[in-house]
């Protein structure tokens, strides 16, 4: 049913589009803003310091994963078996 006055329909349904206007109009302006302001003060920032790693094995290797494996098929099986 249509309202009696026209311009109470009239500034409903400009109401309703107001908030989509705002929100294409605000996206491209928030990305702008954005990526200028990260371009402020790059000559402040320090290297990154290299870290070398150590890559020898710890302990036994892989032994402790194939136990590990092992432990976990038999949680496994043992679940199925109870349920």
């Amino acid at each position: 049913m249509l309202p009696t006055n026209p311009a109470i329909h009239c500034s409903r349904l400009l109401r309703g589009k107001l908030p989509t206007i705002r929100s294409l109009l605000l996206l491209p302006i928030a990305c702008a803003v954005t990526a200028l302001s990260s371009c402020d003060g790059e000559s402040d920032i320090e290297p990154i310091p290299i870290v070398t790693l150590d890559t020898e094995p710890v302990g036994d290797g892989l032994s402790v994963i194939g136990f590990a494996l092992l432990g976990a098929a038999v949680v496994i099986v043992l679940g199925k078996m109870i349920r």
